[in-house]
C-alpha cells in the first residue's frame, strides 16, 4: 500500500492510497475513444478540460478538474488498469496529475505479442506538463502500443514529480520523485535466441513492474518523442532494479526520438536494451549513473548528445555492454554509432554509482565513436578514465578494427603521479588503447582505421581550448596545452565536432537547467 498526496486548489488536502499489482492482458481497442470535454462540466459549471475516454463497456472515465489542474486516480489508469483505448492528454495551463502509473496497452508474457500499432496510442499535446504523486509511478508503453508526445521548441512536453510541478518544493538536483518512461518494443535483443525470435516467443522481463519486450522487428515504431523533458526520475524498485529517465527496451528504428532531455535522474539518463532506435539532440544533465547506457545488441545511433555531470555526482558519460553476464560474445552484438557527443565531466569521486568517467565500452560490445569531445578541463581535480575499453572480448574487437574512434578529442586531467590514465586499456597483443586511439602502426598491429583523434592529458592547462570558456559550446578554434592551434576534420562533413555550437544552438528555448532564464541553479563551471 502506498500513500499518495493530492493537491486541490493549490493546497494539499488529502492523502490517498493505491495498491499496485502486475500487468493485465486486455482486449485492446484501437479506435479513438477520447472524449471531447469542451461541453462537459465538473462542479459549479466550470468547464472540464481534462483527458477522458470511453471504454469497451461504454463507460466514461474523466479526470477531475479543480480549476487549475487535472487529477487522474487509479480508476482512470494504473498498474492494474492499463489503458486499452486511445487517449489524448490535452494542453492545459495547469498540470495533469497522475495518482498511479500510466500504463498503455496490454502486456503479453507468452504467445504472440501485439504488433506495432495493434494497441492503443497515447497522444500528448505540446506544452503539456504531467506529474506523478508517487516515487514508484512511471509511464509504460507496452508492445503494440505507441506514444506520440510531440512538443515544440517553445512548448516542450514535461514529465516530472508532484513536488516539482505542483508544490514547487523539489530541490534542483532531487531524484526519485517518480519512475520515468519505459518503452517496450518488438525489436531484436540478444537475450532471446534466433529460434525464439522467429517463433514470436521472445518475452524478456523489463525492469520495474514485470512487463515484457523483444521480438524480431528492428524497424518497428513505438511512436514519437519530440521536444520532451524528463525531470527528477529514476526510482530504485529493488537493489539492481532501477528505472531510468527513459528506458528503450528493444525499441525499433521506426520510433522517432528527437530533442529529448533527461534532467536529474537517479539511475541512467537513457538506456537501450537491444533494439535499433536512433536518438538525436539529447541532453542529459545531472544524471547520477550513466548518461547513455546500451547493451543486449543495441545497434542504433545516438547523435548530438550533450552530457553535463553534476559537480558532485555522475558515473559514465557512456557505458556500453554486449551482455550483462558471460558469454559476452552472444549475438547480435551491440554496435551503436556515437556521433557528436560532448561529455563534460566533473571529476567527482563520490558519485552515487561510481566515479566521474567518460566513455566505457566493455563486455564484448562494439561501438563506433566519432566527432566527439570528452572534456574535464573546467575541473582542476585529477580525472578518472575518459575513454576506456575493458574486457578481453571488446579489446580483441578493437584490435581487429571492429571498435573505432574517429575525429574525437579526449581532453582530461592527469596532474599527479599515479592518477588514472585518460585513455585506458591494453589490447591482447599488448599494445595500449592509447596507441589504438592515436591510429598508430606498431610492430603488433595497425590501427589506422582510427583517424584525426587528439589526446590532451592536461586539460586544466590555461592554454587549452576545446569548449568555449565556461560553456558547453564547441570552441571555434581548438588550442592544445602547448598553446598551438589544431583542427579536427569531422567524419560528417559540414559539422563541427561535439554536440552543440553557439551559432546553431539546438538546446535553446526548450531545455531545462542550461539557460539562466529557465533553471534552479547555475551550471557549476560558469
Amino acid at each position: 500500500m502506498r500513500a499518495k498526496s493530492l493537491l486541490l486548489v493549490s493546497m494539499v488536502a488529502a492523502v490517498l492510497a493505491g495498491c499496485g499489482g502486475g500487468g493485465i492482458d486486455l482486449n485492446v481497442a484501437t479506435t479513438d475513444n477520447s472524449v471531447n470535454n469542451s461541453t462537459n462540466t465538473s462542479g459549479g459549471g466550470t468547464t472540464n478540460p481534462c483527458a477522458s475516454y470511453v471504454d469497451a463497456t461504454n463507460a466514461t472515465f474523466r479526470g477531475s478538474f479543480d480549476g487549475t489542474n487535472c487529477t487522474y486516480g487509479p480508476e482512470f489508469v494504473g498498474v492494474t488498469k492499463p489503458l486499452a483505448v486511445n487517449l489524448t492528454i490535452p494542453f492545459i495551463s495547469g498540470v495533469h496529475i497522475f495518482q498511479d502509473s500510466l500504463f498503455v496497452g496490454q502486456n503479453v508474457s507468452s504467445g504472440v505479442a501485439p504488433a506495432a500499432g495493434a494497441g492503443p496510442t497515447l497522444s500528448i499535446a505540446a506544452g503539456t506538463r504531467i506529474a506523478f504523486t508517487d516515487a514508484g509511478d512511471y509511464v509504460l508503453i507496452n508492445r503494440g502500443a505507441r506514444i506520440n508526445a510531440v512538443g515544440s521548441p517553445t512548448a516542450p512536453i514535461t514529465f516530472t514529480g508532484f513536488t516539482d510541478a505542483v508544490t514547487r518544493t523539489a530541490g534542483a538536483e532531487d531524484v526519485q520523485l517518480w519512475g520515468g518512461l519505459v518503452i517496450n518494443g518488438n525489436a531484436v535483443t540478444n537475450k532471446c535466441t534466433d529460434a525464439a525470435r522467429v517463433a514470436n516467443q521472445c518475452h524478456v522481463v523489463s525492469e520495474g513492474q514485470p512487463s515484457n519486450y523483444g521480438g524480431n522487428d528492428n524497424a518497428e515504431s513505438s511512436g514519437t518523442l519530440r521536444y520532451v523533458v524528463i525531470k527528477h526520475a529514476g526510482f530504485e524498485v529493488a537493489p539492481g532494479d532501477e528505472l531510468n529517465g527513459i528506458t528503450f527496451n528493444a525499441v525499433g528504428s521506426g520510433t522517432v526520438v528527437e530533442n529529448v532531455q533527461v534532467y536529474s535522474s537517479y539511475d541512467d539518463g537513457v538506456e537501450f536494451f537491444g533494439g535499433a532506435v536512433n536518438v538525436s539532440n539529447l541532453v542529459a544533465l545531472y544524471v547520477r549513473d550513466d548518461a547513455i547506457d546500451f547493451s543486449d545488441g543495441y545497434v542504433g545511433t545516438v547523435r548530438n548528445a550533450l552530457v553535463i555531470q553534476s559537480a558532485t555526482n555522475g558515473n559514465n558519460c557512456v557505458e556500453g555492454d554486449n551482455a550483462g553476464a558471460a558469454p559476452f560474445t552472444v549475438t547480435p552484438v551491440s554496435n551503436p554509432t556515437l556521433s557528436n557527443l560532448t561529455c563534460l565531466l566533473s571529476n567527482n569521486d563520490v558519485g552515487t554509482h561510481g566515479d566521474s568517467q567518460g566513455i566505457l565500452v566493455r563486455r564484448g560490445a562494439r561501438a563506433q565513436i566519432q566527432d566527439s569531445i570528452v572534456f574535464t578541463g573546467f575541473s582542476p581535480a585529477d580525472s578518472h578514465e575518459c575513454l576506456e575499453l575493458n574486457g578481453a572480448d571488446t579489446l580483441g574487437l578493437a584490435q581487429s578494427g571492429s571498435v573505432t574512434a574517429k575525429s574525437t578529442v579526449v581532453a582530461c586531467n592527469q596532474l599527479t603521479a599515479g592518477s588514472e590514465p585518460a585513455v585506458r586499456g591494453t589490447l591482447p597483443n599488448t599494445d595500449t588503447v592509447v596507441r589504438w586511439f592515436q591510429g598508430a602502426t606498431t610492430a603488433n598491429g595497425n590501427y589506422s582505421v582510427n583517424t584525426n583523434n587528439v589526446l590532451i592529458t592536461d586539460a586544466a592547462n590555461a592554454s587549452v581550448r576545446v569548449l568555449e570558456p565556461d560553456t558547453f559550446y564547441t570552441a571555434t578554434q581548438f588550442v592544445d596545452a602547448a598553446a598551438a592551434n589544431f583542427n579536427v576534420t569531422p567524419v560528417r562533413s559540414g559539422v563541427r565536432i561535439g554536440a552543440v555550437v553557439r551559432a546553431s544552438d539546438w538546446t535553446a528555448g526548450w531545455t531545462y537547467g542550461l539557460s539562466p532564464n529557465n533553471r534552479a541553479q547555475a551550471l557549476w563551471f560558469e
